[in-house]
């Protein structure tokens, strides 16, 4: 087992990153900006070093610091959580010739699936079902006829990146010139690649994610599903495990496309694969090379702690032939707390959840809340024998709930609750962004 691990993040998931290595004896190393430095998360590690000011590109995107902190503090290995450098293939390679064990897959492989087009080109070389598009256009000539061939509306896409960012959806062809510009400068400020393609809009479509995990040999396990779908501006805002509006027959027919994508692959530490759902048919969206935001509720239905499953595998200890069982049992809720940052700081006057529900939070009451970093205040879990029995338990926990001091959606997550779409299951990913409910305007990771 590892003796010392770097957390390079932040936040909730470094806390939740923090616990796990310490119910397994493993010391712990946080790094932090000068906005971070009385935060939660660097209180409870082991060792704590500063890496640069406020701003995260000069800070936990700042490679060379990040790694100098892991090579001074001698640690066996580095885990990235999610967003900043987890999905870094450079970062990788850095630590990889330092000697330290990156806590995730090879290389290789986030590079191949950190780029969506050449990820799509993959999937379907190995017989998986993609989206009607295109692959990397730059020229606005071939944009425009592609655009004319895929038909409207469609989605101009970064290449690059995640979390929603240089995503613009094209109604008619009047719009494309003004989307392009708005999604290649999205795209080159967020992730320093202005790589764009174009991909048709599946209508009344529902968003699943398979959670996977593979052993130090390459082999790879399947531990649950989400439903993914009730999102904003491509931002996720509740999530569900497992997902309830397929049949077993649909979760067979998955469990073969994740296998035809990564069996002999040899993927090593968590994954997700994500797939839109459309008339029947599922077709590969992406894939994530990392630990996801929303990862409690597949840990909630399958009995399982996916971060002491990664650590005790990349560290050697078990083989996922024999080792991992999943439960699968009853349903379990997620809903997302954001604020809405401004530009001034703000302060946490009262933070209050009920006990009798999983929360997963980065802060507590009395801190500062800085305008630099993600939205994402607290990921409420509720767990329930069905899914009507879920959503009860979320309503009485939402109402609950007392947060003070910063604007948050918390009212919107209540409205959603007792939406009777929602409640019947009849939504797709663009309800919430055509009416359900009175939308929150936030910044999420």
């Amino acid at each position: 087992m590892f003796k010392k691990v770097l957390i390079a993040n932040r936040g909730e998931i470094a806390c939740r990153l923090i616990r796990a290595c310490h119910q397994l004896n493993i010391k712990t190393v946080a790094v932090y900006s000068t906005a971070d430095k009385n935060a939660s998360f660097v209180q409870m590690a082991n060792e704590a070093y500063c890496i640069g000011p406020a701003t995260a590109t000069d800070s936990y995107l700042n490679r060379e610091a990040v790694l100098m902190a892991g090579i001074i503090a001698n640690v066996d290995a580095i885990h990235p959580g999610y967003g900043f450098l987890s999905e870094d293939g450079m970062f990788v390679q850095m630590c990889e010739q330092c000697g330290i064990q990156w806590l995730g897959p090879r290389s290789e492989i986030i590079a191949l699936m950190g780029d969506k087009a050449a990820a799509r080109r993959f999937a379907a070389s190995r017989g998986v079902a993609i989206i009607p598009g295109t692959q990397v256009l730059d020229h606005p000539s071939r944009i425009k006829q592609e655009a004319d061939k895929l038909g409207f509306p469609l989605l101009i896409k970064a290449s690059r990146g995640g979390g929603g960012k240089g995503i613009k959806k094209v109604s008619q062809v009047s719009e494309l010139d003004n989307m392009l510009s708005l999604a290649k400068r999205e795209s080159q400020s967020a992730f320093a690649n202005g790589e764009i393609y174009l991909e048709k809009v599946l209508v009344n479509a529902r968003h699943i994610e398979i959670q996977v995990i593979g052993d130090q040999q390459g082999d790879i396990q399947i531990l649950g599903d989400r439903d993914c779908t009730l999102q904003i501006g491509r931002q996720k805002v509740i999530e569900e495990s497992s997902a309830t509006f397929i049949t077993g027959a649909q979760r067979r027919e998955l469990g073969q496309a994740v296998h035809q994508l990564l069996d002999g692959v040899g993927y090593q530490g968590l994954g997700t694969v994500e797939f839109l759902f459309c008339e029947d048919r599922f077709y590969f969206l992406e894939m994530n090379t990392r630990l996801q935001v929303e990862h409690g509720v597949t840990e909630t239905t399958s009995g399982l702690d996916v971060v002491l499953l990664q650590l005790q595998l990349a560290s050697g200890q078990g083989k996922i032939a024999c080792d991992i069982s999943p439960t699968h049992s009853g349903i379990a809720i997620e809903s997302r707390i954001t604020m809405k940052l401004n530009s001034q700081e703000a302060y946490l006057n009262e933070f209050s959840f009920p006990e009798n529900v999983r929360v997963d939070t980065g802060y507590q009451v009395g801190d500062k809340i800085t305008p630099y970093y993600d939205a994402l205040l607290a990921k409420v879990i509720v767990h329930g024998d069905n899914r009507l029995d879920a959503i009860e338990k979320m309503k009485q926990a939402l109402a609950d709930i007392k947060i003070d001091g910063v604007e948050t959606n918390l009212a919107m997550l209540k409205q959603i609750m007792n939406n009777r779409a929602y409640q019947q299951n009849q939504f797709t990913i663009e309800t919430l962004d055509t009416g359900m409910v009175e939308q929150h305007e936030s910044l999420t990771s």
